[in-house]
């Protein structure tokens, strides 16, 4: 049994990074069969692979013949970031009550590098690597919950929007916005206090709302 989930996590694994860095073709349709022969392993753990990625909206199986990427509509959209305004939010909230704590301290510390961090790379830089940057901001924040739940559905959610979410950042001032949006989170988290501290949800919420408007109009626009 311990072997059978190794590879049907090995499967996992190798669609996921294939999906992530985009070597598999939107509308195109794969071969369930193929792919388990190049990864070297039986149909079943890749089949089990397959509907936990389907489960995770990253790809859809199509009886008989396939499974090709998932195509984001306006309500997958809707959702991932109501989804992403929970979590997120809650988070935020976390760490606004230990922000007294060591620990704490040194989270809005690298939350702080990290605006900088994008801040100093500009508008020219490469989207892929300020795209990592904005990922790093928010895993960080969700990371210090220490909540293996949340950090799965953070992964899911962000590796289900990272293609659309990206080209979000070619919207004008987007990047400038976007920064702005990840410094009134810090901020908001850092004046809070016992009575006060929805203002950091609010900040989270705030952010995605916008980050939710632009990515709608990509989808609108395909």
């Amino acid at each position: 049994m311990a072997g059978y989930r190794f590879l049907q996590e090995e499967a996992y694994a190798h669609i996921k990074e294939q999906i992530v860095t985009g070597s598999l073709a939107e509308d195109q349709i794969y071969s369930e069969t193929k792919l388990a022969a190049a990864i070297g392993i039986s149909r079943t753990p890749v089949k089990d692979a397959l509907v936990r990625l389907s489960q995770e909206r990253l790809i859809d199986i199509l009886p008989s013949r396939g499974f090709r990427l998932h195509h984001m509509s306006q309500a997958d959209v809707w959702e991932t970031y109501q989804l992403r305004t929970a979590v997120e939010g809650f988070c935020a909230l976390h760490l606004a009550h230990r922000k007294e704590t060591e620990q704490g301290a040194a989270l809005l510390d690298a939350l702080e590098a990290s605006v900088a961090r994008m801040e100093a790379q500009g508008e020219q830089t490469d989207l892929e690597e300020y795209w990592a940057e904005d990922f790093a901001f928010h895993r960080l924040l969700v990371e210090f919950s220490s909540n293996q739940e949340f950090l799965q559905l953070f992964e899911s959610y962000h590796y289900r929007m990272s293609v659309i979410a990206k080209e979000s950042f070619h919207s004008p001032n987007r990047r400038a916005v976007a920064r702005e949006e990840h410094q009134a989170i810090v901020d908001a988290i850092r004046r809070s206090s016992g009575r006060d501290d929805l203002e950091a949800y609010a900040a989270v919420r705030r952010h995605m709302e916008a980050s939710r408007d632009l990515v709608l109009r990509e989808v609108q626009a395909d």
